[in-house]
């Protein structure tokens, strides 16, 4: 009777474990599915505030104070733009606001200017129009990605089949 009484409580012991290791499985996917959602949130307002930041230094800070195209004065394609001096002034505003994430960043030539960020900036052969994307590298699933031009309206895509909502939510 004694050792049936042991194995019973062995295996309800057994049981409750085994019952409790899924939940915990379950509850670190949420946690891990979770902190996806915030690090795609936080990489989608950088984007937006990359994009900010190169229309501010194409539109405004690099051509003349009303913002006109002056008659030497151009849209600049990336590999002009990150090394003006004009570039640096405008990142620059951004510090102390509250878009100055982007007032530290170092970016690069590109395409990747940022970790997990890549930017296509074309210009026209004129120089008078330019249209720019800036987005997850090709191998994320479910990415996002930003688009813009010399409007400054910032547009907001996704990949076509995945959730609806976009990465930045309702604002």
């Amino acid at each position: 009777m004694r050792q049936t009484l042991r194995v019973l409580i062995a295996s309800a012991a057994f049981l409750s474990l085994a019952a409790l290791v899924p939940a915990l499985g379950a509850g670190g996917r949420a946690v891990s599915a979770a902190n996806s959602v915030a690090n795609s949130r936080v990489q989608a307002l950088r984007a937006v505030n990359i994009i900010r930041l190169i229309n501010t230094a194409e539109v405004s800070t690099c051509r003349n104070q009303k913002g006109e195209a002056g008659t030497s004065t151009k849209f600049r394609p990336w590999a002009h733009l990150i090394n003006a001096p004009c570039f640096k002034e405008a990142q620059s505003r951004f510090s102390g606001s509250r878009f100055g994430q982007v007032a530290n960043l170092s970016f690069s030539a590109g395409p990747e200017i940022v970790p997990g960020l890549v930017l296509r900036l074309v210009v026209s052969p004129d120089g008078n129009h330019y249209n720019l994307w800036l987005g997850q590298k090709p191998d994320v699933r479910c990415g996002s990605a930003f688009y813009s031009d010399e409007r400054g309206v910032i547009y907001e895509g996704k990949t076509i089949g995945c959730n609806a909502q976009g990465a930045l939510g309702s604002q």
